[in-house]
Parts: C-alpha cells; structure tokens; sequence
C-alpha cells in the first residue's frame, strides 16, 4: 500500500500522526452528515495557516483501496479535496461555530 503507514477507522486511512480525537470528529461528522469548519495550521506551533477555501463543508470519503477523507463543499457534491487530517488544529460546527476541537 504505497509505503505509507496509516491508521484505519472504519475503512478510513488517516495519516499515522493524525490524533484519535480529531479522527473520532471527522467519522463522526461524516457518519452524521454534519458541516463542519476546518482550521489547518502547524501542529507543533498551533499556529494557524490562514486558509479561507476548502476548509468547510460535509466529510465524505475518496473511493479505491485506500480510502482517505475528503472535504465536500455541500451535500449534493461527488467529489472534494483531500483532508490534511494530520495538519488540523481546529474543527469547528460550520453552523453557529461551535468549537469540538482545538490543538492545545
């Protein structure tokens, strides 16, 4: 399998340094169709990259023999990018803003 290792949830291969808990949100946002907002940044620093596309919508999740999450703008999409699941440090409700997850 390309050499990488990876971590295995529910038939989703998330990066081996991606943390449980940020795995954990990400199924469960994808199992319940909820929105969410990504904030990618350093994970050593905390600092946040400042992106302002492809950090909201729906997780979904690419198709072959390694299936990795991927962010769908909205519900009606097929297909979306690939999540940096190992570089996030901040996974918010896209409605209301509510924070489930924030780097320490």
């Amino acid at each position: 399998m390309n050499n990488k290792k990876y971590k295995v949830i529910n038939e989703t291969f998330y990066k081996k340094n991606t943390p449980l808990e940020v795995i954990k949100l990400l199924e469960w946002s994808r199992e319940t169709k909820t929105r969410i907002l990504l904030d990618y940044g350093d994970v050593k620093t905390g600092k946040s990259w400042g992106e302002n596309y492809d950090i909201r919508g729906y997780i979904g999740r690419s198709t072959g023999s390694i299936k990795i999450p991927l962010l769908i703008q909205i519900s009606r999409s097929l297909g979306g990018s690939g999540v940096l699941d190992d570089s996030i440090i901040k996974i918010s409700l896209s409605k209301g803003g509510k924070v489930l997850y924030k780097l320490n």
